[in-house]
C-alpha cells in the first residue's frame, strides 16, 4: 500500500487517496456519508427484501459496510476488487465494530460476502449470477476508461434482475449513454437539488428523477460517444485514444451545438 495515501473526511470516516492515479477513492466531505447518499439511499426501496449485491470496485469497503449497517435483510454479497492487499485490510478501517468483524470473518472465510480479486472484465465474464443490487464505484473514465466502456457496461448489466437497482456516483455522459444503449431507464440521484449520482433499472417504476428528455436526446451528441473495450482486454492508453479518434471522425453534433438549438427553440433553460 505503498501507492495509498490515509486522510480523514469531514464526516470523521476514513478516505483514501491514490498517488499512481492522483485520484481519491472518497469525497473529502464524508467517506461514509457518500457511500448512504450515492450508493445505499437511492437503493433502500428494495429493503423489504431479501437482497443479492454486487460491489463493483470495493477499495475499503464502504458501500458494502454502509449496506451491512442498513439493510434489513441481505442474502449475499460479492466484491470485486483489483486490489487484493487494499481489500484485505478493510476491516482496519475506522467503522462500525460489528460490521468490520463481520468483514473479517468474511475475508478469512467466505460466508455470505464473498471477494473476486481480479480485474472486474475478468470475474464479470464468469459470474453466473444475477443481482437485486449493484455498486459500481471506480475511479473516473479519464483515470481508468476501462471501468467504464459500453461493453462493460453491458456485460454487468446482464447480472442486473428484472427488479434491480444499478447505482453509481458517475453521471458523465458517455456513461449514461452505455447505460442507455444496454437498455436500462436511467434517473438521477439528487441531493441538495444537484445531481450526485445515476440509479438504472429494467424496471422504469424503480426510477425517481428520470432523465428528461432534453438530456436523452443529449446522448445523441458527440459529448456521450462511449469508451470502447470491445474483447474487455484493452488498454487504458488504446480506450482513451480509440475514443478520441471517434469523436474527431464523427458527424454527430456538438454539445454546444444542441444547447444552442435548445436555447433558440425555447425548450428549456440550460
Amino acid at each position: 500500500m505503498n501507492n495509498i495515501e490515509i486522510y480523514k473526511t469531514a464526516d470523521g470516516s476514513i478516505g483514501l487517496y491514490n498517488k499512481d492515479l492522483d485520484e481519491v477513492y472518497h469525497s473529502k466531505y464524508g467517506a461514509k456519508t457518500e457511500a448512504f447518499e450515492k450508493f445505499i439511499k437511492p437503493a433502500l426501496c428494495l429493503d423489504s427484501k431479501c437482497v443479492d449485491i454486487l460491489d463493483i470496485c470495493y477499495g475499503i469497503g464502504y458501500n458494502t459496510k454502509c449496506a451491512l449497517e442498513h439493510f434489513k435483510s441481505i442474502k449475499s454479497i460479492d466484491c470485486i476488487e483489483i486490489d487484493e492487499n487494499l481489500a484485505k485490510k478493510s476491516y482496519e478501517f475506522e467503522y462500525n465494530d460489528k460490521i468490520n468483524e463481520i468483514l473479517k470473518s468474511n475475508l478469512d472465510k467466505p460466508d455470505f460476502i464473498n471477494f473476486y480479486f481480479r480485474d472486474v472484465r475478468k470475474i464479470i465474464k464468469i459470474l453466473n449470477k444475477k443481482y437485486d443490487i449493484i455498486f459500481h464505484d471506480g475511479f473516473a473514465p479519464h483515470k481508468q476508461p476501462e471501468l467504464w466502456s459500453e461493453e462493460l457496461i453491458a456485460e454487468i448489466s446482464k447480472h442486473l434482475k428484472n427488479n434491480g437497482i444499478y447505482c453509481t456516483y458517475n453521471h458523465s455522459k458517455p456513461v449514461l449513454n452505455a447505460l442507455f444503449k444496454a437498455g436500462l431507464y436511467i434517473g438521477k440521484t439528487v441531493e441538495n437539488n444537484k445531481t450526485i449520482g445515476i440509479t438504472a433499472s429494467f424496471n422504469k417504476e424503480l426510477i425517481k428523477n428520470p432523465l428528461a428528455d432534453f438530456e436523452i436526446e443529449i446522448l445523441s451528441t458527440k459529448s456521450a460517444i462511449t469508451y470502447k473495450d470491445k474483447n474487455l482486454c484493452s488498454t487504458k492508453e488504446n480506450i482513451l485514444k480509440q475514443r478520441e479518434e471517434e469523436i474527431a471522425s464523427s458527424k454527430l453534433e456538438t454539445l454546444s451545438h444542441f444547447k444552442s438549438n435548445i436555447k433558440k427553440c425555447n425548450k428549456i433553460s440550460i
